[in-house]
């Protein structure tokens, strides 16, 4: 072993280019620049770096691994911050943790010292490689795998630099001074012999590897979720009464709307082709389909491989659902020789869809099953294996595999009535897919009860949440595409002329935007129905959880609160959950205010990451940040908090919120309806809300969210338009239908503050009720809309029986209790 004392200044030198390198990291991140981020950095670098020269060395000595004392001491240190840490979660413990385990790895790089060049590297890369993973897999455990993985990794590889860049500085140190060498018998530590310390050191990681991966597979949804009286499986909604439309629509008239649209799209495809076909019997639209069915066949299109997207499977479904029907009702349509070509391009894709492929074994760790082929998410490969073999387009093995699957994955209105993703764009897609599905189980599906309920519910389930003036709904995605289609398809299976009134609704956004509709499989013919309108009002939505593969507890998932249906009718939709595969981080949020047009929004679009995989590219799912959305925002904290403050990735808020929040009131009525929602446990914070909605009147939202004291906690609001605002009034419409907010902040006025931020075009402005070193904040967010408008919005914390907030408009007057 060498002794060695290098001077002051290249420990210095050697931490401020580390500092460097992480603030250059910090910058491409986007990271704010501040002084004392800066000196944390500083410190922490030199805190490895030192630690580690402190150390001193290890090595390898008649096959036995010498430690000394220091050595141990620092890792007895690192086992008690790590056991104080998985205890409490607590910032300054993984501070401890992070520098003990930088500086313990950092040592251990000496044991290499006098080996060949080869394995000194080989030996160096497994370091750097460790360096990087454990703190970002121990921030993602902490955080339940709420940050995106692509995201992650990148950190993990930042941080794995880092590391390299610290051994490469002790490195240098060392080799400044020639160190002394020092006779083996003065040796003083521990040893154990090198199998023994390999051994635990991979039983460790396999250990540690283990534990990760099961916590990321458990990370989508919970293995129970909140109950609420009277909701089940069965009876999964609870809704009031509202005021319906007094329009009505004819189904025949309508269904003529949505051919011309799908008919006027620029973008026909063989879909589009087979639904004109098959819906209005001329020839033209079956030579054109014809024709793209057999453009597909010769450029093998479905056929090569997925690579990341495997959302082919489902396209070559729709074609499969139209082309035995085209067959049929134009017989002479098809020469022998394109049906072998057609049929040979389909046994090629059906023998695609049933490769394994590098993204299949991605799923497989997350959804915990053995990868078959068959897309999973939204059961895009059992539809199409399911139309396969409904209509004998496959054959041979590629059938027999078919069957085998479709006999162990009996899904679509069996299993479920909505999808587990968290994103309403998805429902359609899933919806056709189980379409897909019922014409391979056609009598069990008409046979069993739960089944035809659960066909019901997945279009009602979409229904509830649409916007009364046909504007198409969307969150969790940057797609808004009106569901005319989808509508219709509900009338025409269910019978019920609610959904013809819907898609006649959707038509009219979509002619006056001039937007063009893609095919519908099933709508090939129209109802005779009469369409009128809905009278459900404000809803409580529970739906299953889980994922494809796996059925979830029966979950909290949105509350829906409307005047009625009228186009000018108010609507709020508040968020319950992040769940699923396809999830975003809403818990207790509210994802849209809307009156005529988006009041209160939720920042969803951002641009692509064109380096990612295309399937992960677009800015959704657990990419859109809790910053984006309405409602609590909480400092990081734990190694969370460590990694962010060393590598500037994922912003300084906690996006970790629980999977569900729980609903401890819902009531409708004819003056209000109310609900009052809780957020649990979020690294200690507890966030309450209580929405009172005014049909003829004001709407409130009353919040409460208190826990341990933090750096910062706030409370976000992202208005659509900003008008003007005025101290704490704020005009965000004008026109046809103008909106006030009024925010009041409650409790000590030094403590609280507003902060406007205007973003994108300057329209659009994040509000944040800001509470710093507080463990409590307060509020109460008033909307006026109406006659109400201008009205005055007070508080009196020192009312009888509690704080009141009040609201009065000339004689008319509100009031209820904040929350305490």
């Amino acid at each position: 072993m060498r002794r060695f004392t290098p001077k002051l200044w290249p420990r210095l030198l050697s931490g401020l280019l580390v500092l460097a390198y992480l603030e250059g990291i910090r910058a491409l991140a986007g990271a704010p620049w501040q002084w004392a981020g800066v000196l944390i950095r500083g410190l922490f670098v030199q805190a490895v770096l030192e630690s580690a020269l402190w150390v001193g060395g290890t090595r390898i000595q008649r096959r036995r691994w010498m430690f000394t004392w220091r050595f141990v001491t620092l890792f007895g240190l690192l086992v008690g911050s790590m056991i104080v840490y998985v205890l409490t979660v607590h910032t300054i413990a993984a501070w401890v943790v992070s520098v003990a385990f930088y500086a313990l790895l950092v040592a251990m790089s000496s044991v290499c010292s006098g080996w060949h060049w080869i394995a000194r590297l080989a030996a160096w890369g497994l370091i750097v490689a460790i360096g990087g993973a454990f703190p970002v897999i121990a921030g993602q455990v902490e955080s339940h795998f709420a940050e995106e993985e692509f995201f992650a990794a990148l950190q993990a590889i930042a941080l794995g630099i880092c590391t390299g860049l610290i051994v490469i500085a002790r490195f240098g140190i060392t080799t400044l001074r020639r160190p002394q060498a020092v006779s083996s018998r003065t040796w003083q530590g521990v040893s154990a012999p090198a199998w023994a310390v390999i051994a635990g050191s991979l039983a460790i990681v396999i250990l540690g590897g283990g534990i990760a991966v099961r916590a990321y597979q458990r990370s989508f949804y919970a293995a129970s979720a909140p109950a609420y009286p009277g909701l089940s499986r069965d009876r999964p909604f609870e809704c009031g009464q509202g005021v319906a439309d007094t329009a009505t629509a004819d189904g025949v008239a309508t269904f003529e709307r949505l051919l011309a649209l799908v008919e006027a799209n620029p973008h026909k495809d063989a879909p589009e082709y087979g639904m004109l076909a098959l819906a209005t019997g001329e020839r033209r639209w079956a030579e054109a389909f014809r024709q793209a069915v057999l453009d597909d066949a010769h450029s093998g299109r479905f056929a090569e491989p997925a690579n990341s997207v495997k959302f082919g499977q489902h396209l070559a479904a729709r074609r499969a659902f139209y082309y035995p029907r085209v067959l049929e009702a134009f017989p002479d349509l098809f020469s022998g020789h394109d049906i072998e070509v057609i049929s040979a391009w389909l046994t090629v894709a059906n023998r695609r869809a049933q490769t394994v492929e590098w993204v299949d074994w991605l799923y497989a760790l997350a959804f915990s099953y053995w990868p078959e082929g068959p897309y999973e998410n939204q059961e895009n490969g059992a539809g199409l294996l399911a139309l396969l073999e409904a209509h004998h387009l496959a054959s041979g093995t590629l059938s027999e595999r078919n069957q085998a699957y479709l006999a162990r994955n009996r899904r679509g209105w069996f299993e479920r009535f909505r999808n587990t993703d968290d994103a309403y764009i998805y429902q359609p897609e899933w919806i056709d897919n189980a379409l897909f599905q019922s014409e391979y189980w056609r009598d069990e599906i008409k046979s069993s009860p739960e089944a035809m309920r659960n066909q019901a519910l997945a279009f009602e389930w979409l229904l509830l949440q649409a916007l009364p003036d046909g504007t198409p709904l969307g969150y969790n995605h940057p797609g808004r595409v009106p569901l005319a289609q989808t509508a219709y398809l509900g009338a025409s299976i269910l019978d019920d002329p609610r959904y013809v009134w819907w898609s006649a609704r959707m038509l009219d956004w979509a002619e006056r935007t001039s937007v063009p509709l893609y095919a519908q499989p099933g709508v090939e013919q129209a109802t005779p129905l009469i369409g009128v309108s809905p009278d459900i009002g404000s809803c409580l939505i529970f739906g299953g959880s889980g994922l494809p593969t796996q059925r979830g507890p029966l979950a909290p998932d949105k509350i829906v609160f409307r005047d009625g249906w009228t186009p000018q009718s108010r609507y709020l939709l508040l968020n319950l959950r992040f769940s699923g595969w396809h999830r975003y981080k809403a818990t207790n949020t509210i994802t849209l205010l809307y009156q005529g047009g988006p009041l209160v929004i939720e920042q969803d679009s951002g641009e692509p990451f064109s380096w990612l995989p295309v399937g992960r590219s677009l800015f959704r799912d657990k990419r859109i940040p809790r910053e984006n959305l309405n409602g609590l925002l909480i400092s990081r904290t734990g190694m969370s908090a460590v990694l962010y403050r060393l590598t500037g990735f994922g912003g300084p808020w906690a996006q970790d919120p629980p999977h569900h929040a729980r609903v401890f009131g819902f009531e409708t009525g004819h003056e209000m309806d109310f609900s009052h929602t809780a957020l649990e446990n979020w690294r200690g914070w507890r966030h309450e809300r209580k929405i009172y909605f005014y049909h003829d009147g004001p709407i409130v939202v009353v919040d409460r969210a208190y826990g341990p004291r933090a750096s910062e906690v706030a409370l976000g609001w992202h208005l659509a338009t900003t008008n003007s605002m005025e101290e704490n009034r704020i005009s965000l419409s004008e026109g046809m239908h103008p909106v006030e907010a009024v925010l009041l902040p409650l409790g000590a006025r030094n403590d609280v503050e507003i902060e406007a931020v205007e973003y994108g075009t300057g329209a659009n402005t994040w509000l944040l009720y800001k509470s710093k070193g507080s463990s409590e904040l307060r509020t109460v967010t008033v909307f006026l809309t109406g006659d109400w408008l201008g009205a005055q919005v007070t508080t009196n914390l020192n009312a009888p029986g509690g704080a009141h907030w009040r609201v009065v408009s000339g004689e008319k007057q509100i009031e209820g209790p904040t929350l305490d």
